[in-house]
């Protein structure tokens, strides 16, 4: 295997090969089933750990999880803690990092893995060969298997072009704008802009030179941050096209239930990405850019007489949104502290 080989080359055969970061609030089971399938992707590594982290859930799952993995059969691989408190995703991570980084071994690399997965045979390893063999690399993802059918590979930063085509869903239009989806039509191995949270494998140098994720996201578009500084710090975020995870999806969030209306923290993570990275008036031109796809999408639904399910009044809240922020002062997010030479600065609090 490729690991063994670098080991006999480098001599680091005892250093920490990996840390897997799961962030659990109220998914004891699914994080359990997480686990149980990773175990044999790192049962061949030099002292691998994982790191359950749970926020707060306060449903019994810090207990159950803590009486699960307290016993023998573990061998001391997988430790639970807990946040203290919800702060969302990237927060979660952080603490589990932070609390790998305060051990007296430092890994290679770091897992981070959703607990509503499961891992394929093989995934892992293929992620360490390809970050093994690219050096320049900071950050890798992999297939997402969702269990609603739709597979996800690499991604795009988003751009008003990429939110027109995102929101029109019209062929012909995604056709002419096929350059700049949001999600790229991709099955070999390339390089990216970002990857899903669900499955990301970091080189441990990055989070000491693009800092750790922005805990001011709550939920999503935390990984899109964390990977334009991963970028601007100068390392390369690749797909790899070998490695897969099965992913169920908002288990803990309920965002796959399409019937309930988009939750305001998506409106608030996606602004202050963009805003962060672009300013106001880009954000705005964004808004903008979605809500005329929108409108191609409903239009387009009405000619064809056509049933779809969307989230309610999705549209609506889109638009008041985007108004109620117009002449709102820029947030704290506009403040890129990347751009001022200090890359780290943007990550969790210490």
């Amino acid at each position: 295997m490729w690991y063994e080989k670098w080991r006999s080359i480098t001599g680091e055969a005892d250093l920490m090969d990996v840390a897997t970061i799961i962030v659990n609030y109220r998914t004891s089971e699914a994080t359990i089933e997480a686990v149980t399938a990773l175990v044999p992707e790192i049962d061949k590594l030099v002292d691998p750990i994982v790191v359950i982290v749970d926020n707060d859930s306060g449903d019994g799952s810090f207990e159950r999880l803590l009486a699960v993995f307290a016993d023998a059969r573990w061998r001391g691989r997988v430790v639970v803690v807990s946040s203290g408190h919800n702060g969302g995703f990237g927060f979660g991570v952080n603490v589990g990092v932070k609390h790998v980084l305060a051990s007296s071994r430092t890994p290679r690399y770091f897992y981070v893995l959703n607990p509503d997965t499961s891992i394929k045979p093989g995934a892992l390893d293929a992620l360490l060969g390809f970050m093994a063999g690219h050096p320049d690399a900071g950050l890798l993802g992999n297939l997402i298997h969702n269990a609603a059918g739709d597979d996800l590979r690499g991604f795009r930063f988003p751009s008003p072009l990429s939110e027109l085509e995102n929101g029109a869903s019209l062929g012909l239009l995604s056709r002419l704008l096929r350059n700049h989806k949001l999600v790229m039509d991709i099955t070999e191995s390339c390089e990216v802009d970002w990857v899903s949270g669900v499955s990301m494998l970091f080189r441990s140098e990055v989070f000491s030179t693009a800092g750790f994720f922005d805990e001011a996201f709550f939920l999503y578009f935390e990984e899109i941050d964390l990977a334009r500084r991963v970028r601007q710090a100068g390392w390369k975020i690749y797909f790899v096209a070998e490695a897969g995870v099965d992913h169920i999806g908002g288990l803990s969030t309920g965002m796959g239930d399409t019937t309930r209306r988009m939750p305001r923290y998506w409106f608030d993570s996606r602004r202050r990405f963009l805003v962060k990275h672009h300013g106001r008036f880009y954000a705005a031109a964004c808004d903008a850019a979605w809500l005329c796809g929108h409108a191609i999408f409903k239009a387009k639904l009405k000619l064809i007489r056509r049933d779809y399910a969307l989230r309610p009044k999705l549209g609506r809240d889109f638009a008041r949104y985007s108004l109620s922020q117009l002449l709102k002062p820029a947030p704290e997010a506009e403040q890129n502290l990347a751009r001022r030479g200090n890359p780290g600065a943007t990550g969790g609090a210490a």
